[in-house]
C-alpha cells in the first residue's frame, strides 16, 4: 500500500461508513467468545492501522496483530495495541494451534500476499475448533483507481475464495458477499474511477475519505439493516466477498 495511504486509512477508520460497515458485518458473522475461562486468543493478519484489532479487544478476546508494513504497526502501537508485530502473512511466526480466532481482512488481495500460503497459515495456526474469518474485495472488474493505490492485484467471486479452503481440514460456516444494499452505487462509483490514464502506484490515490457528515451517517445506517440479515442469512451480492470457516476437531 502506499505509504500515504495509511495516514489516510488512520484519519477515517474509526468514524468513516466504510469501515465502520464493515466491521459491523464481521461482528454478525463471529458468535461472541465465552466468558467463562481465560479470554480466548485471536490473530488479525494484515491488521493496518488497528480498528478491528480494537473492535476484537472489545469482545473480550487477547489479540495479536500483524502487518508488513513498519507504518501501520506504528498506529496500532499509538492506539495502545502492544501485541503487534512485523511479519509476512505467507510465513507466520508462530507455532501450530495457537489461535482460537484468525481474521484476515483486505489482505488477500493484496500484491504482497500468497492466497494459497496465507491461508494454509492461518489454518495451520488455528487450534482444532477454531473459527477463521476472511475477507476480500470481491470481483475483478471492479477493479479501480483505489486498487492501485492500495497494492490490490486479484478480487475473487465467493467460488474462487471457497476454492481456497478445500485443501483444508475445514467446515465451511458461511459464505457470503458484503455492502449488498449499497453494491449499485458503489460498482458504478468503482466503475467510473477507472483511471482515464496509465497511472503510476504512486499517482493514484485510494476512495478513503470523509464523506459529509449526513450522507456518512446514512450510509452508515444501510450497513445497520444489512448486518442484522447477515445474523440469519448469506448475501448473493456484494463488493466484498466473506467466508468463515470451522477447523476440524482432532480425532483420536
Amino acid at each position: 500500500m502506499n505509504p500515504d495511504e495509511y495516514a489516510r486509512m488512520r484519519a477515517c477508520e474509526d468514524d468513516m461508513w466504510w469501515y465502520r460497515g464493515l466491521h459491523r458485518f464481521l461482528s454478525a458473522l463471529i458468535p461472541p467468545p465465552s466468558r467463562e475461562g481465560p479470554p480466548p486468543l485471536a490473530l488479525d493478519i494484515g491488521c493496518g492501522t488497528g480498528g478491528w484489532l480494537e473492535k476484537l479487544t472489545r469482545f473480550g478476546y487477547r489479540v495479536t496483530g500483524i502487518d508488513m508494513a513498519h507504518q501501520a504497526c506504528t498506529f496500532c502501537c499509538q492506539r495502545g495495541l502492544s501485541q503487534v508485530i512485523v511479519a509476512d502473512g505467507n510465513r507466520l511466526p508462530f507455532v501450530a494451534e495457537s489461535f482460537d480466532l484468525v481474521t484476515c481482512i483486505d489482505v488477500l488481495e493484496c500484491e504482497a500476499v500468497s492466497p494459497p500460503a496465507l491461508v494454509a497459515e492461518a489454518i495451520r495456526v488455528l487450534k482444532p475448533g477454531g473459527l477463521g474469518l476472511f475477507q476480500m474485495s470481491a470481483h475483478q472488474w471492479l477493479a479501480s483507481e483505489h486498487d492501485l493505490a492500495v497494492h490490490a492485484v486479484r478480487r475473487y467471486n465467493l467460488r474462487q475464495m471457497r476454492e481456497l479452503f478445500r485443501p483444508h481440514p475445514v467446515e465451511i460456516l458461511r459464505a457470503t458477499y458484503l455492502f449488498a444494499l449499497l453494491f449499485p452505487f458503489m460498482a458504478t462509483w468503482k466503475l467510473l474511477r477507472r483511471p482515464r490514464r496509465q497511472l503510476s502506484r504512486e499517482e493514484a490515490r485510494s476512495d478513503v475519505s470523509m464523506p459529509p457528515a449526513p450522507l456518512n451517517r446514512l450510509l452508515y445506517a444501510l450497513c445497520c439493516l444489512e448486518a442484522r440479515w447477515l445474523t440469519a442469512r448469506n448475501l448473493p451480492l456484494g463488493t466484498s466477498a466473506c467466508i468463515l470457516v470451522r477447523k476440524h476437531p482432532e480425532r483420536d
